[in-house]
Parts: C-alpha cells; structure tokens; sequence
C-alpha cells in the first residue's frame, strides 16, 4: 500500500518557518508513514534543510516569475497528495497551490482567509479566534484529526556544523549575550543608544561578552556601526550569511536578545533564554511561544490598556518606550532562573 503524500505550502518567514518544525514534528508523529514535502524559498530552505522529519524540499526562487511556478510543477509530479496544508496566506502561495494536484486542499476559514485563499482551497479549518501564529498552524492539524503531541522544535544540528561552532566559540573566554539589532522593518527596531548601554552593562558589570548577530544587510551593518561607535567596550560582531551559521551561533550564547524577527523565534525554538523586545507588534500574536513568557518586554500593550481581540494590528513608536534598565533586568533575571 502507498504511504499517504501530504504537502505543506509555508516558504517565508524565518519566524513562522522556525514556527512550522514544531509543526512537521508533531505531523510526523501522527502520519510516521507519511510522505511529506515542503515547498520553500532558498534562505527558508537553508534554515530547515537538516530536518529528517521531511522527505522533500521543493525549492523556488520568488524572481522566477512564472518560471517558478513551472518549476514547481515540473518537481511535485502528477501523483495527487492527499493532503495540502495551506499554512500561508498570500496571494503568492495561492497560486503555487495551483502547481499541487491535491485531493484535500486545507486552508484558513474565510474570515481569517486574506487575498482570496478560500478560493484556492477546497476544505477550511473551523473558525477560532485569531490566536498565535504556531496556535494556527496546529490547527489544521486538529482539523485533520491528528493527535496533539508535546510541543517539539527538534532542530537538528549536524557533527559538522557543531565542529564549526566549537572553532567559533573556541577563542571567546567568557558566555555570550547575542543580540539580534534588527528586523524584517525598522519599526520593530530598538535603538542604538540602547543597544550600546545594555552592551556595556553586559561587560563591565556581568562579565558576558556581548555579540551582534544577524545577516550582512547594509541595514544591519549601518546600525551595528552605530552602536560600536556608541559603546564602551567592544562588541563582537557575526553578521553573516548563511542563516545557519546565525543559527549556530544563537544555540552556543548564555542569553539572545531580540525583537520580533526570525533569529528570535530561532533562538526560542533552540530553547536559548530570550529576551523578546516588543511594542510594534502584538507578541500574543507573533510573540515567543509558550517559552521564556517571563523574560518578554512588552510594550504593545501598557498598563491598564485594553487588550481586546488578537489582531495584525501595528503600534509605531512603542519600542522607543522599552529602557535598557528593563533590559538589563531580564538578562540578569535569565541568568539567574535559566
């Protein structure tokens, strides 16, 4: 007898890829016979590509065009999957439904369904409230009547990157605090000055060396040059590609700091102390999940503010009201409880 073939359209972003290994895991354990394959982006795919829980990546380049599209076809064959999971709501990942012969195709309920995904699905989970995004995502795995298992990341880290993590930590004589100084937008961004004086602190009073992690943007590289020119002491600093290097160097810190970005989801899915900087964006939402609740700065919800319903809703300018004394705090409070 075949093994059931199952799909999973979710190629971006880090966070919500990071999200969806919790999610393959739990899969694997309900469906151990399964086929699964994963369609993903090139830098999504280089995050996830060591998980034996997949048996194939598809990958696709967004600048492809229709040629991607082509391409994906070309690769998931002419066998129909049993089960498509729609775990991305974009335009985009609708039409590369299309590339998929699918028996079940299973998206959001129409009124968590954006830019026309009920359309493209022929089956939707039940309505719930808006939840968190890792919330959603298992349940289209109670929809389909799959056993809820413990929560399981399971990144897989091979012998040969664990030997690069050893040489790159090998000449650092004291723990790491990483922090990760930038996002997919600045608005989720903390500030320099900021950065600078919790960096200090981290030195002079801890006895921690702080690192700066991230990708090789000009952002990135702008914004660390800032804070270097603004310190004290001096900062080691890893912005590189590729992402598992990141990845690598997040799983040897003590602490990460972090706004809502992948690295961040990266580390608490490594199951790395995180302190979690947030006010542009509803943490409830997007935040760390169900881990290191004590160690989130919240600032998109201040006291004695309603918190109402969880929604994409954006809070320009809540970052700048997180102090580096409240930063401070949580990484001294990690150090102690973890």
């Amino acid at each position: 007898m075949s093994s059931e073939r199952i799909l999973i359209i979710r190629f971006s972003a880090l966070g919500d890829v990071a999200h969806t290994l919790a999610f393959v895991n739990r899969l694997r354990k309900a469906r151990p016979r399964a086929h699964i394959t994963w369609i993903l982006k090139p830098l999504t795919y280089d995050l996830v590509k060591h998980q034996n829980n997949v048996d194939h990546f598809v990958i696709f380049s967004p600048k492809s065009g229709l040629g991607a599209l082509k391409k994906i076809s070309e690769e998931l064959g002419n066998e129909p999957f049993d089960l498509v999971f729609m775990l991305q709501v974009s335009f985009k990942a609708s039409i590369i439904s299309l590339a998929a012969k699918g028996k079940v195709k299973l998206g959001y309920d129409i009124r968590r369904s954006r830019e026309l995904q009920w359309f493209f699905s022929n089956r939707r989970i039940p309505h719930r409230p808006s939840g968190h995004v890792l919330t959603q995502f298992f349940e289209f795995l109670d929809a389909s009547n799959m056993p809820d298992t413990p929560l399981d990341w399971g990144i897989h880290i091979t012998d040969e990157e664990r030997a690069y993590q050893t040489e790159f930590f090998k000449l650092i004589d004291r723990p790491v605090v990483s922090f990760v100084i930038a996002s997919s937008k600045i608005e989720k961004d903390w500030h320099a000055k900021g950065y600078a004086r919790v960096m200090d602190k981290v030195n002079d009073c801890l006895g921690l060396q702080p690192m700066i992690v991230g990708g090789p943007s000009e952002r990135e590289r702008r914004l660390a040059d800032k804070i270097l020119g603004l310190c004290r002491c001096t900062p080691l600093v890893a912005l590189e590609k590729p992402v598992r290097n990141t990845l690598l160097q997040l799983a040897g810190s003590r602490v990460v700091v972090a706004p809502d970005t992948g690295p961040m989801h990266m580390a608490v899915a490594l199951n790395i102390p995180t302190v979690a900087l947030y006010g542009y964006s509803d943490p409830r939402r997007c935040g760390p999940y169900r881990r290191f609740q004590d160690l989130l700065i919240n600032k998109y919800h201040l006291p004695g503010e309603k918190k109402g319903a969880i929604t994409r809703k954006t809070k320009k300018d809540r970052m700048r009201l997180i102090t580096p004394e409240e930063v401070i705090g949580k990484i001294e409070y990690a150090l102690q409880k973890y």
